[in-house]
């Protein structure tokens, strides 16, 4: 019977990773029929954040040494946990926009305010208020979330192969293959924007994307299910699926869906087929990454280098 039940376990992260392959796969099936839909931009997706980077990110972190955390979660800490996300799901339906609605106008006319506004938001709802509940709801400290001193130095030896590689990898896709680098393949900014602009907009990235995405979605969620499941590779499949169906709501109810080439009003199938398709995948590579190093610091640096080249523009046209 004990031999019965170890099998199980084993076999247990295989069925999820199984299922999310499936999932995958009929949700591909669905976007097929949506003629706005870009096939050949989702398998690129597949294959470069999907298999490439993670694959990298696997191997920059063979001789990393994972940091010490302790993560127990009780079932009374599932059920706050799901149903967090669920609120959060909710909220980025239009929270952030009635939010502003309310705000005196010149805050919202100022580019430099809203960019504070906008990071403010961020924090209060994916930082803020979940490390509140479980450090006084369920007693966790900021080391069980990834912050800690040992991780500053281990971006110094075991941890730095992966930041220079990974940040690296994703830096330089960004400027010779997507769309965010073509500004600076075709020298639209001074030098004078990049030499003070670049490193400004990365230690914002840090936060509003680093911080806020990671600390959430890596240090919270996918810790708890890992440790609930007792896989790493479960909590990185379903921190991926629930990450990328995070953001199914703004393609149905903000017309997010035309920003991404699903057309102005997607049905609730396109968007969540989508979600699945081509922003569950791009959260992989950070998953493994975080649990085979359990460094936020880490995984904010590589977050804020692959999100540099695409977002410099709107941050120069703000600030400089």
């Amino acid at each position: 019977m004990p031999h019965s039940a170890n099998s199980s376990q084993r076999l247990a992260p295989n069925r999820i990773f199984i299922g999310g392959l499936i999932l995958y796969a009929f949700a591909f099936g669905v976007l097929l029929r949506n003629e706005s839909f870009e096939v050949s931009d989702a398998i690129v997706v597949l294959i470069v954040f999907g298999i490439v980077f993670p694959f990298i990110a696997w191997i920059a972190t063979r001789r990393a040494i994972q940091l010490s955390i302790s993560i127990h979660p009780r079932t009374s800490e599932l059920i706050v946990l799901v149903v967090y996300v669920l609120i959060l799901s909710v909220y980025l339906i239009g929270g952030p926009q009635w939010i502003d609605a309310h705000l005196p106008s010149f805050w919202t006319e100022s580019v430099r305010i809203k960019f504070i506004i906008t990071l403010a938001k961020k924090l209060i709802v994916f930082v803020v208020i979940p490390f509140a509940i479980f450090r006084f709801a369920f007693g966790y400290r900021i080391r069980n979330f990834g912050i800690q001193c040992e991780g500053l130095r281990a971006l110094r030896r075991s941890h730095l192969l992966v930041v220079l590689v990974v940040g690296g990898a994703f830096f330089a896709f960004q400027y010779f293959v997507s769309g965010g680098g073509a500004a600076f393949r075709n020298g639209h900014f001074t030098a004078y924007q990049l030499l003070l602009g670049l490193p400004l907009c990365f230690i914002w990235l840090l936060i509003e994307a680093g911080l806020v995405e990671e600390f959430f979605f890596r240090a919270l969620v996918q810790s708890h299910l890992a440790a609930a499941l007792k896989s790493e590779v479960s909590g990185v499949v379903l921190m991926s699926l629930i990450f990328g169906l995070a953001h199914a709501p703004g393609f149905i109810f903000r017309h997010a869906g035309e920003v991404e080439g699903l057309g102005s009003n997607p049905s609730a199938f396109d968007a969540l087929s989508y979600s699945i398709v081509v922003l569950a995948v791009s959260g992989v590579t950070f998953g493994v990454i975080w649990a085979r190093t359990k460094n936020l610091f880490a995984v904010m640096l590589i977050h804020a280098a692959g999100d540099l080249l695409p977002n410099f523009g709107s941050f120069v046209q703000a600030w400089l």
